[in-house]
């Protein structure tokens, strides 16, 4: 790794409340959320934060492999203790995609859009995603992992040949190097701040900014549920986090977990 703790406490400078107050860098992982949720059964903190220069086992949602090659991207995993109710579990993954989107988008000045629920698009390839793993017990969050993913400075050669239609990096949209650790130093002070609003129930205030950097809602999709195939316009997010989808005969659907995917503007 070409940066160390040191480097990235610096970077950060700003005192965050919880994120980042203990940071872990390895050179390799199987995966940063899996150590993620090992150094939390070890009692480190909750906003302790995971860093690797590669993942040997580095996974996307629904069981997806996550492509990890070295020193090229930023593997990272933010352990946590959230004190909101499970009902709202999906309001952590929405609130983890605007923070690293917004953080995004300053420190490369690329318009990174999110695809519900957490994925990080330009031009409507995928540059970043976000996997978010929960252990529940009764009404309560006992802890979560949120694993994110962002394609840096990886070329075009770099991308297999089979998603090359639907990935990007950074480096492929802005036509130049970006710093892992500054990028990194960003996504912590974003996800320090809003993760404090999600604790303080500032709901609202997360949906309204997902929602000004969505490319999902007012565009038709297809949702691929565990026993169906739906096609619908994404109209809204409900507090829980949920999309709202209207389907052809009129009738909504709210969707907690599921594939979607951006059907082309005619």
């Amino acid at each position: 790794m070409e940066f160390t703790v040191e480097d990235l406490k610096k970077a950060i400078s700003s005192k965050t409340l919880e994120i980042g107050k203990e940071i872990v860098i390895y050179d390799e992982v199987e995966s940063t959320n899996s150590m993620a949720n090992e150094l939390l059964k070890q009692g480190y903190p909750s906003g302790t934060v995971v860093i690797a220069d590669r993942q040997i086992k580095g996974k996307g949602r629904l069981g997806r492999k996550w492509i990890s090659p070295y020193g090229k991207n930023l593997y990272m995993s933010i352990a946590l203790k959230p004190t909101i109710p499970p009902k709202y579990a999906t309001l952590l993954t929405l609130t983890s995609a605007v923070a690293c989107t917004t953080a995004l988008r300053r420190y490369t000045d690329i318009p990174v859009m999110i695809k519900w629920p957490n994925d990080m698009l330009v031009d409507d390839k995928k540059v970043g995603g976000i996997l978010t793993e929960m252990k529940i017990e009764g009404e309560k969050i006992k802890s979560a992992v949120v694993g994110i993913g962002i394609n840096v400075n990886m070329t075009e050669e770099d991308i297999p040949e089979e998603i090359k239609e639907i990935a990007s990096s950074l480096k492929i949209c802005k036509g130049e190097e970006f710093l892992r650790v500054l990028l990194a130093a960003e996504i912590i002070k974003e996800f320090d701040k809003w993760y404090q609003l999600l604790e303080k129930r500032q709901r609202k205030t997360i949906i309204d900014r997902w929602i000004q950097l969505s490319c999902t809602i007012g565009r038709q999709v297809k949702i691929v549920l565990s026993d169906k195939e739906l096609i619908a316009v994404a109209e809204a997010i409900d507090e829980e986090g949920r999309l709202i989808v209207k389907l052809s005969d009129g009738t909504y659907e709210k969707i907690s977990a599921g594939d979607v995917t951006l059907l082309r503007t005619k």
